[in-house]
């Protein structure tokens, strides 16, 4: 964990929901070698999220949790090599966005829906 208490949250959120569809492994953050600037990021079996973050920067709660949500689905679909995490009634893969002020993973088939806040697929599901 880091010394931001946002960018905590938001992998603890994202970890919820991936234990919650089975998604087996941790999600955390890293400083990999090759990043010149130190900078953090989203790590899931040894894959790196492409942006970094830097630990100290101010963080808005929701837009940081769609951005780990959104970092979270890239490396989980490089390591795993498939669309995480995935609508319960169309199959499609869900879209990190935020909508109302919360961060929640939408559908874009039939139209389009909600199906949870992000960190609550276990009860969206």
């Amino acid at each position: 964990m880091t010394t931001n208490k946002v960018l905590d949250g938001a992998v603890l959120a994202v970890r919820r929901d991936m234990e919650a569809t089975g998604v087996p492994g941790r999600l955390g953050f890293d400083s990999p070698e090759w990043d010149d600037l130190g900078h953090l990021r989203v790590e899931y079996k040894g894959q790196y999220s492409s942006d970094g973050l830097r630990e100290d920067e101010a963080y808005e709660p929701v837009a940081t949790l769609v951005l780990i949500a959104d970092l979270a689905q890239g490396v989980i679909a490089e390591q795993e090599g498939e669309i995480w995490p995935t609508c319960p009634a169309h199959s499609f893969g869900l879209h990190p966005e935020r909508a109302g002020g919360a961060a929640l993973w939408t559908c874009k088939a039939a139209g389009g829906h909600t199906v949870a806040a992000i960190g609550a697929l276990a009860d969206g599901s």
